[in-house]
């Protein structure tokens, strides 16, 4: 046999063994194949097929080819059962220069979604895996049911709420991290839109050795740090959705620039964050000339801390049944100029009781506003009990055009949850009430109830579950598709909700 043939069929037995290590993980027995001269086995080993792990799994340790054996170099051909060693190189050095293996670590696997990373060019960060992938998915489909004891008609309808794809991970370093989630839902026909689209940059860590979330900035379209009831993801929720008082005092998402970061306080961590941003609820309106956005920006802020114990999984149910109390407080604020060269804006605010738009009521010649509201929350779990608490204020003033008096309104929800069976079956209520004199212009005061009950059966945690409620509605003041209420509703609405999510 020739020495090229020689070389060429080595260097197949040794693709081949790369191959079986890249799948099937060799790296315990790396010493054995890869032996060089005394004593060195086990350091050139451990170059040369590094234990990855990612997860708490152990992943295989896949190697790229480089380039084939030299053609001057003859090496012992390895007899049947025999291990290759590779004993032609004179050195660890040569080894390094000249070999056809380099190992580069790729992990691959499920963490709470199904995660692809790499740890790419090893001088880019102190991370393992600066550059990483990770999938969800999740879906929510309603039956939903409204006897109305109104003016509204009923509805009796199977819908899907919510049809998400997620993409996140990290680029370049794992202090540049990316969020970008697809959504899908019956209620706007077949059409698919993107909901987040953002990065985070973790400026502390990277440039300051600074403990991760020290301090950050954020930029694209995302959910606007001010209400808790914003902050909770949707598969999170204990009830079918978010309550009546939570979308009348909403600031949703938008485009924005944000910064965040943590302080110590009481030697407790506080979160923060602020952002500027297009206006209230704003998200998904029409940038550019089209007139749907004025041109004022809008400023909102959250803190956030933990005071005693772990918080553990779960936003808002205590699925981890505590036996220590965990709780969470919280406060934001948002603040803007709305003027009517913004049509979404201007038309987007509702008034209590009966969900009329405040443009509707306001006269013809008021052209602007300024709207402040603000937010406090608390939060506990114990021992499978979990309450929840938040309260709105809104002032909208400096009427500017015509004589309006100052309007305010504020409005909570309180919620709780006990498991009767531990991370399995839990009942719920809910109260949630709008006040103010919005409606009538400063006149008088009006409001608008909401009273709930349901259940929650979790068959894998938030992974999947079914959740069944029933509201009664005393006069909706929003208007909603999500949470499936017109502005105006007087009756019971009944929601079953089946979720899955990876």
């Amino acid at each position: 046999m020739s020495r090229n043939a020689k070389n060429r069929l080595l260097g197949t037995c040794l693709f081949a063994l790369a191959i079986l290590q890249a799948t099937c993980g060799f790296s315990e027995s790396a010493t054995s194949v890869f032996p060089t001269e005394p004593g060195q086995g086990e350091q050139n080993a451990s170059n040369l097929a590094p234990t990855s792990k990612f997860g708490g799994l152990a992943l295989c340790d896949p190697v790229l080819v480089e380039s084939v054996l030299p053609f001057d170099v003859e090496p012992a051909y390895p007899s049947e059962n025999a291990p290759i060693h590779l004993d032609y190189f004179e050195s660890a050095d040569q080894l390094q220069n000249d070999a056809f293996l380099r190992p580069i670590s790729i992990g691959v696997g499920y963490d709470e979604g199904f995660i692809i990373a790499s740890e790419g060019d090893s001088t880019v960060g102190e991370a393992q895996f600066p550059y990483r992938l990770k999938i969800n998915g999740w879906g929510q489909l309603r039956d939903t049911t409204f006897h109305s004891n109104g003016s509204n008609r009923d509805l009796n309808q199977l819908q899907l709420k919510r049809a998400r794809v997620v993409l996140s991970g990290n680029a370049f370093s794992t202090d540049l991290s990316y969020f970008v989630q697809f959504d899908g839902r019956s209620n706007v026909a077949d059409s698919i839109r993107i909901l987040d689209y953002y990065f985070s940059y973790d400026v502390g860590r990277h440039l300051w050795s600074a403990s991760p979330g020290t301090f950050g900035i954020r930029a694209g379209l995302y959910k606007m740090p001010s209400s808790l009831a914003r902050q909770l993801s949707g598969k999170e929720l204990q009830f079918a959705d978010r309550s009546m008082s939570s979308i009348y005092f909403d600031v949703n998402r938008s485009l924005a620039f944000g910064l965040y970061g943590t302080v110590q306080a009481l030697s407790k961590p506080v979160r923060w964050e602020l952002a500027v941003f297009n206006g209230l609820v704003s998200g998904g309106a029409e940038t550019g000339s089209s007139g749907a956005l004025d041109n004022n920006n809008a400023f909102s802020g959250r803190v956030e801390s933990y005071p005693t114990g772990e918080w553990g999984p779960g936003q808002l149910a205590d699925l981890s049944h505590h036996g220590n109390l965990a709780t969470r407080v919280g406060a934001g604020f948002a603040t803007t100029t709305i003027d009517r060269s913004g049509s979404t804006e201007f038309s987007s605010l509702r008034t209590v009781d009966a969900g009329l738009q405040l443009v509707s009521l306001l006269p013809a010649s008021v052209n602007s506003y300024d709207v402040a509201q603000y937010s406090v929350d608390g939060s506990m779990k114990y021992r499978g009990l979990s309450l929840t608490m938040e309260y709105y204020f809104r002032n909208i003033s400096g009427f500017r055009g015509g004589e309006v008096a100052d309007l305010f309104d504020h409005g909570f929800w309180l919620q709780s949850g006990i498991f009767l069976v531990p991370r399995k079956l839990e009942l719920l209520s809910r109260w949630s009430r709008i006040t103010g004199n919005s409606g009538t212009l400063g006149s008088v005061n009006q409001s608008s109830d909401e009273i709930s009950g349901g259940g929650v059966w979790y068959f894998r945690d938030q992974h999947a579950k079914i959740t069944m409620d029933a509201t009664y509605l005393n006069g909706a003041a929003i208007n909603s598709s999500v949470l499936d209420i017109s502005r105006g509703d007087i009756g019971w609405l009944l929601r079953t909700q089946l979720q899955f999510s990876f």
